[in-house]
């Protein structure tokens, strides 16, 4: 299934990974920027955005050495329930930033935010948790690494 297919199927656990997604992507760098105004929510945004990549893309922990009890606790994330709270406590976190002076700290919260959302609707809606295409492990396997994000 291709990224516009994935996009009408209506599933919103796809649509939680790629706010997901996002969101490790802006938490890492906008971490990074304000990694000197504002230590304590940098350091939990880069956090967060690196727990987000290994929480949605199982097959990273292959690759990473983890302790099995981090391992067991990302494995039980697998809940659309337990992934909607775990979000919702790092938008929590993230958004607590503005009170610090973390402006731009705020749209890695949005972002969070709008995935935490997400995994409640799918949630709600009983579905079935997917992966998306290029990044599930099958995809990342069969393009051996030589292709752009699984794209030929």
């Amino acid at each position: 299934m291709g990224f516009v297919e994935e996009l009408k199927s209506g599933n919103f656990s796809l649509y939680g990974q790629y706010w997901s997604l996002l969101s490790g992507v802006l938490l890492i760098v906008l971490g990074a920027v304000t990694l000197i105004a504002h230590v304590v929510y940098s350091i939990l945004a880069i956090v967060f955005g690196a727990i987000c990549f290994v929480i949605e893309f199982s097959w990273i922990l292959k690759i990473c050495p983890t302790s099995p009890w981090f391992d067991r606790a990302v494995e039980k994330l697998k809940n659309h329930w337990l992934r909607f709270a775990f979000y919702l406590v790092f938008a929590a976190v993230m958004w607590s930033s503005l009170a610090k002076g973390g402006g731009v700290l705020a749209i890695g919260a949005a972002t969070i935010t709008v995935a935490a959302a997400c995994y409640l609707v799918a949630a709600i809606k009983n579905q079935a948790s997917k992966s998306i295409g290029f990044l599930s492990p099958t995809s990342v396997a069969r393009a051996g690494g030589n292709s752009y994000m699984g794209m030929v």
